[in-house]
């Protein structure tokens, strides 16, 4: 008896200790500071030089290290993306305005941390490289904008924010974020508008009494490029999308962003891991419960009574953390398998509608699931909620969980979260539902914005090479590609501008999109290059042709006035018993013939392609 009651106190101390060294470390308290790992590799002399400038003053991204060295998540980004270009890296760290300054006088080809909505002139953007938040700042929090109303508030020099959002405040420019926090620190301005992860940084490092508020957008750094280097800015977006699909981000991401930015308050690592703290809290007390079980029934006779009683008191305390915790959840029962009873901790008027207390567990689980799902997944719904199996599906198990599609709420969470167990079987388990619609729509908006080309809004590169994947994969027997390569584009660019060869770029978009919209999917793959994918056979595919080149020929710019196309058709009728092995064939095909057209243009119009 006294070794069970040392295991017990022991398995206490252990329980307890857990989420206290847990906390702890997500607040950051035993880790080290990062180092850059990835550093440029290239050491040929007659390299080039990629000629990078960044903020000094913008940890975790760019900033000097404690020896003086340049140090952060965008160092190892660009030497990363350096290295794939075959590039030498040459950063320089500097104040914000004068990086502006290097770039704009063409002493620097990139610079670092710019806002994917700023508006830079003379500046290209790649696709976003990471994610964070604008917050606003102050020595006390705020619970909603409209409370910045006559106050001053600091932001750096010339930010997009004056001119997106009118907070009818008093703006006050700086040159640096830590200058804005500081001024905060000294009374000078009432808040400051700081990206949360590098204000959090600053406030650690100078132990300022400040608080970070409410986010007031969700920010994209991506970076800038020089607007006479968009095919370098081509290549880095096929870098950093390529960087992502590897998981090389997301590493960069969580090395810098999770781990080094250690400003979590404690509070703040309660709310972001509540799905934690109450998944392990549950587990604790049901084991804590099953220990009380054991030292029960090693109690002698006489002392059954109040044992019983100390049973009795467990079990109401643990059914008062279940209460607290309902609040998280849009729906939570205790289901008991064995006895096939539920009871209630938190519900919805929707399931009380079909719920009735007459009848069995199962029975009560399957009405609901059928009355408040939607048609297509009901039975999916059924039988993940199938309670004649569940003990076999959660036997080893901490948890299992679907998603599914509500009448009323939109997507939601189901899982079930063992509590109980009987000779080794799962005998009472928790039911829970947590609404995920928002969370659900913002994933299918950011997928959106990586299937889709900016700036001609058709399909880009990355689903180019996806539905080329599929296609290899699936057994297609006909299939018609062309491929589009605008002629003179670079003339355009070079002796006009930019703005007109983007004009050039988007008519023929238009063009291309309005006649083949409805039977093939249209893709931006380069910078005048253009594909266009029929996964059938085309017998009429003259006349859309006809009509593709009517559209060009009557096609006039503002700064363009005319518009020509070179273009190479090839379907699988022209390769004999074709098959999925013979796509890359059918794309050369095209390709092949597209090259003969421009050859033909340039000869007939008698100009040199290259000036």
């Amino acid at each position: 008896m006294r070794k069970t009651k040392d295991l017990f106190i022991l398995f206490l101390l252990i329980g307890l200790g857990f989420p206290i060294l847990f906390t702890m470390a997500e607040i950051g308290t035993f880790s080290k500071p990062p180092k850059v790992e990835i550093v440029n590799k290239v050491d040929d002399t007659n390299a080039t030089t990629l000629r990078v400038v960044a903020d000094f003053d913008f940890a975790p991204y760019s900033f000097y290290d404690k020896n003086n060295e340049i140090c952060g998540l965008d160092v190892e980004l660009i030497n990363e993306i350096a290295n794939q270009l075959g590039m030498k890296s040459q950063i320089t760290f500097t104040d914000w305005q004068n990086c502006k300054k290097l770039l704009q006088s063409k002493e620097a080809d990139l610079i670092l941390g710019l806002e994917i909505f700023s508006h830079m002139n003379g500046v290209l953007k790649t696709v976003p490289a990471s994610t964070d938040n604008l917050s606003i700042f102050g020595k006390n929090k705020i619970h909603n904008i409209a409370e910045l109303k006559d106050k001053k508030v600091g932001l750096m020099v010339n930010s997009v924010i004056t001119r997106i959002f009118d907070l009818n405040c008093d703006f006050v420019e700086f040159y640096t974020n830590t200058s804005i926090l500081e001024a905060i620190e000294n009374g000078t301005i009432d808040y400051g508008i700081c990206h949360n992860s590098v204000g959090m940084k600053i406030i650690e490092k100078n132990k300022m009494n400040i608080v970070s508020s409410v986010t007031l957008m969700n920010s994209y750094p991506a970076i800038g490029v020089r607007d006479d280097l968009p095919e370098l800015r081509d290549k880095i977006n096929d870098i950093i999308i390529k960087m992502s699909n590897d998981g090389l981000i997301s590493k960069l991401d969580e090395k810098w962003i999770d781990d080094f930015s250690h400003h979590l308050s404690i509070k703040d690592v309660l709310k972001r891991q509540m799905k934690f703290y109450i998944i392990y809290f549950i587990f604790f007390v049901a084991l804590t419960f099953m220990f009380i079980v054991i030292l029960i029934n090693l109690f002698h006779k006489d002392k059954q009574y109040r044992e019983s009683l100390e049973y009795q008191n467990n079990l109401k305390k643990q059914n008062d953390i279940l209460s607290s915790i309902a609040g998280v959840y849009h729906t939570m029962h205790i289901i008991n398998l064995s006895k096939n009873t539920v009871r209630e901790i938190s519900t919805t008027d929707q399931v009380k509608a079909y719920v009735n207390s007459e009848i069995d567990a199962r029975s009560q689980m399957q009405a609901v699931m059928t009355n408040t799902v939607i048609a297509e997944d009901v039975r999916a719904a059924l039988d993940f909620t199938d309670l004649s199996t569940l003990a076999f599906r959660l036997k080893e198990k901490k948890i299992i969980l679907a998603e599914f599609r509500g009448t009323q709420i939109g997507w939601f969470c189901a899982q079930f979260i063992p509590i109980l167990y009987h000779d080794g079987e799962v005998e009472e388990v928790i039911f829970t539902t947590q609404v995920i619609d928002e969370m659900k729509k913002e994933n299918e908006r950011l997928l959106k914005l990586s299937s889709y080309d900016e700036l001609t809004k058709l399909l880009n590169r990355r689903s180019y090479d996806e539905k080329m994947k599929s296609l290899s994969e699936s057994n297609v027997k006909n299939l018609t590609v062309a491929l589009f390569d605008i002629n003179e584009l670079k003339f355009v660019n070079d002796n006009i501008s930019h703005t007109a060869g983007d004009e050039l770029i988007v008519g023929f978009a238009s063009c291309l999109d309005s006649v083949f919209h409805t039977v093939g999917n249209c893709y931006r793959v380069g910078g005048d290059e253009f594909v266009l994918v029929i996964e059938k056979e085309l017998s009429d595919l003259q006349k859309y042709d006809a009509e593709l080149k009517a559209k060009i020929a009557d096609w006039k710019g503002k700064f363009v006035d005319s518009l020509h196309v070179s273009v190479g058709y090839a379907s699988s009728m022209e390769i004999g018993n074709f098959s999925n092995a013979d796509i890359k064939t059918l794309i050369n095909l095209a390709e092949k013939k597209m090259y003969e057209d421009k050859a033909y243009y340039y000869k007939t119009t008698g100009r040199e392609r290259r000036k």
